[in-house]
């Protein structure tokens, strides 16, 4: 009897073993079926080119395969999953361009090493950095007298005080100036250590590259005067990624 009972909880983890090993197995099978991972968008489908997905080729990949939200063509295996895979309109996908693929001028800025990115399906701007956003706009505090720029090569208006490390980014100027018009123009946000000078400036840029999606990254000192070409390499990189209703092989 003894020994019919100590068989039974290893027979129970080496059938556990065999379904994990099984389901892994046909995750690395469905990876290879195409070039690219096909992210929903609202009414759009994004398809990342497989290559550039960076942090994500590991167990939150494969969780999230299993809970049909990491492949908008891919049904899953397990949709229970999702309400812990990090899946809805908070999904990202973190994603890495060699630097040769964003031409000569932005390798330069980027000394040879990969950019890091993150696409957001769905994109808001970071919970506090919408109401500062507000504050600054309004004039209120440390924004008392502040100035609206706009640099015409980052095709960005800055909004920036002497008070205030911070310099808010927007893609257009504002006409009204009220919280959902902010949103949708939030363009990232700068940090300078010289108040009154651009030295030592780290930004996190928002490249909006469709109605709701877009793409974040930042640019230390050293990387910002690449940063018009490397705007100019992410836009046309991105300007193919976006389809407009899912094709057949999505149902």
């Amino acid at each position: 009897m003894g020994g019919k009972e100590v068989r039974w909880p290893l027979l129970i983890w080496c059938a556990l073993g065999a379904v994990v090993i099984g389901l892994k197995a046909h995750l690395d099978r469905s990876v290879l079926k195409y070039p690219d991972v096909a992210v929903r968008a609202g009414n759009e489908v994004y398809f990342i080119p497989r290559d550039m997905i960076g942090g994500d080729k590991g167990f939150r990949a494969d969780f999230q395969r299993l809970a049909g939200c990491w492949d908008a063509r891919e049904a899953g295996l397990l949709p229970a999953a999702s309400a812990v895979a990090d899946c809805g309109t908070t999904q990202s996908v973190r994603l890495k361009v060699a630097a040769n693929q964003l031409g000569p001028d932005a390798e330069i800025g980027l000394r040879g090493k990969p950019l890091s990115l993150t696409f957001w399906p769905d994109y808001v701007p970071p919970g506090e950095h919408l109401p500062q956003l507000m504050e600054a706009w309004a004039g209120k505090g440390a924004w008392n007298g502040r100035r609206v720029i706009l640099r015409a090569d980052w095709m960005l208006f800055r909004v920036e005080s002497a008070a205030s490390p911070w310099v808010h980014l927007l893609s257009r100027e504002p006409q009204q100036g009220g919280e959902a018009e902010l949103e949708n123009l939030y363009a990232g946000r700068c940090y300078r250590p010289e108040p009154m000078s651009d030295a030592g400036i780290t930004c996190t840029f928002v490249l909006r590259i469709g109605a709701k999606a877009a793409i974040e990254y930042e640019l230390g000192p050293d990387e910002m005067m690449s940063f018009v070409p490397i705007r100019d390499a992410l836009v046309a990189k991105t300007s193919s990624w976006a389809k407009p209703a899912l094709t057949a092989d999505m149902n």
